[in-house]
């Protein structure tokens, strides 16, 4: 016969106990487990372990031979306790009150249909993971294809403005894009400090040419007076004040006898140097008389040779009191004498009629400087040529130059400021593009 398991529910007084299989599987043991007191009442749930042992041999259990007195046998219903009597020790049938009680069904699933059920459920968490993992991939290779797309698109657009913004001028090869700055940034953040410094003035020959100030400039020049304007496109602003109040704590030096204004002047003196190419720059000019907005490089080497000797390319400057004129110049020693200052000093200047007042909107300034040749553009026009043959002095316009933008405010150059209270210069961008196959960007 096979073994099977029935469950009933048996009871003691007093006593909760562990049922115990011999090792033959005949017999089981009942031990006692915890003592609940004579007034308690512990149920148990039993599994019976029927052995296949023959019907007809259940009936003679009592009397027979047990191995260890004490010991308990459940068969059926009927309990049997192993006892000595005399010399013999065996089975003896023992009333403790559970006959009548009705074994307790088992309800709920059976093992193997919670198995199954188990089985079912991590089967439906995975494939549901699996599902999801393939969701998210495909999220994910769309937003890295739609991402992949974005940059595209915007290089691409990115590459058509500034082929679109590229100067075009008749006789010039406009090549690569060296070098350019688009201040942007936040509103009211300083310019970048790896391309520009924000300059005091001061006299030359000292450490950072780019400070080197004149006599006529009524004007403390203060690095917080140029701040970028936070707009999508970027510019730079330079604003000029009168002063009303207490000066700037940045403000430098007075180098006239009476300094009205603050303004701002900033250079690439000791961090970018050029040497040819054609260098560009779109700016508003500051409105109102007074003004003297330039755009303008000095020699790399001033701090070693001083100034005129140096040399000095004005791409533009605009008087206030004339704001329809762009107006450039060369500026050079007539002698072979470094730090020599200031008979020695000649220029050569041009004007040209924009045709609008510059101060009401944005101009190209540039100049295509090539080995032994310097023209002066507005808007794409040319305004003058300089070369070694008209210039009539020194020609150091070979050597590395940098860059400086500023507004002064200089009644002898730009007419009187007696009616000037303020101002602003804005820088759109600045560039360098090779020109005719020349141009070289120093970053230092």
């Amino acid at each position: 016969m096979g073994r099977r398991f029935e469950p009933v529910w048996a009871h003691t007084y007093g006593l909760i106990e562990q049922i115990i299989f011999s090792e033959d599987s005949t017999t089981i043991c009942r031990v006692p487990i915890k003592n609940l007191g004579r007034t308690s009442t512990a149920l148990a749930f039993v599994l019976i372990f029927t052995s296949a042992i023959a019907p007809n041999a259940l009936a003679t259990v009592s009397g027979t031979s047990c191995s260890q007195v004490g010991n308990q046998l459940l068969e059926g219903k009927k309990l049997f306790t192993c006892v000595k009597s005399g010399s013999k020790i065996t089975w003896k049938y023992t009333n403790d009150n559970t006959s009548a009680f009705a074994p307790f069904p088992l309800m709920g699933p059976s093992w193997l249909e919670i198995a199954q059920q188990k089985d079912l459920l991590e089967k439906a968490t995975f494939e549901r993971a699996a599902k999801e993992a393939a969701e998210l991939k495909v999220k994910r290779d769309a937003e890295i294809a739609a991402a992949a797309l974005k940059a595209r698109l915007e290089a691409e657009a990115k590459a058509a403005k500034a082929e679109a913004e590229k100067p075009k001028i008749q006789g010039l090869t406009i090549g690569n894009l060296l070098w350019g700055d688009d201040f942007k940034g936040n509103e009211g953040a300083s310019i970048n400090g790896q391309n520009w410094s924000a300059r005091n003035c001061h006299r030359v020959p000292t450490s950072m040419g780019g400070g080197a100030c004149f006599d006529s400039e009524v004007v403390y020049y203060a690095p917080s007076a140029i701040k970028l304007d936070g707009s999508e496109d970027g510019a730079a602003v330079i604003t000029t004040t009168r002063i009303s109040g207490a000066l700037p704590s940045d403000a430098g030096k007075c180098l006239t006898g009476n300094c009205t204004f603050v303004s701002g002047r900033f250079d690439t003196h000791g961090k970018v140097a050029f040497q040819y190419g054609f260098i560009e720059a779109r700016i508003k000019m500051p409105a109102g008389s007074g003004n003297h907005p330039a755009f303008w490089m000095l020699g790399d080497n001033i701090n070693q040779v001083g100034w005129p000797y140096s040399g000095e390319m004005d791409i533009t400057e605009i008087r206030g009191n004339e704001p329809t004129i762009a107006t450039s110049a060369t500026h050079y020693s007539t002698i072979n004498s470094p730090n020599t200052c200031c008979a020695n000093h000649q220029y050569k200047v041009a004007a040209l009629g924009v045709g609008a007042d510059t101060s009401a909107g944005y101009h190209t300034y540039a100049v295509a400087w090539m080995p032994n040749s310097i023209s002066y553009y507005v808007d794409n026009r040319l305004i003058s040529t300089t070369t070694p043959s008209n210039l009539g002095g020194q020609w150091v316009f070979n050597n590395k130059f940098f860059l400086i933008l500023n507004n002064a405010v200089n009644a002898g150059f730009s007419g009187s400021w007696q009616n000037l209270q303020s101002s602003t210069m804005s820088i759109d961008w600045v560039r360098s593009y090779q020109v005719n196959g020349y141009g070289e960007v120093i970053t230092q």
